[in-house]
């Protein structure tokens, strides 16, 4: 894949992380693989409805969490991904 995802080394180091850590059934770690790959666009990707459901579940599921984290929970990682962003910069 190219573009600036794969140019983010935290981007990357994250899609490494899930193709690494789930299974070849589990479509957020089939996404991140077919990403690493190359051989396909995100565009492409997620018109495969089995992977675009995964991440659809995937969000729903981290959204969750986050709404039921404690507010200081949530500000701190609001903070830890402002670092983030700057550190890129």
């Amino acid at each position: 894949m190219t573009g600036e995802i794969m140019d983010d080394p935290t981007a990357r180091n994250l899609l490494q992380h899930l193709a690494h850590e789930r299974d070849s059934d589990d479509p957020v770690g089939e996404l991140a693989r077919a990403l690493l790959s190359g051989r396909h666009t995100p565009q492409d990707l997620v018109r495969n409805s089995w992977l675009a459901q995964g991440l659809v579940e995937a969000v729903d599921k981290a959204t969750t969490e986050l709404e039921r984290m404690p507010e200081h929970q949530r500000a701190a990682l609001d903070e830890a991904a402002i670092r983030l962003h700057e550190e890129r910069s």
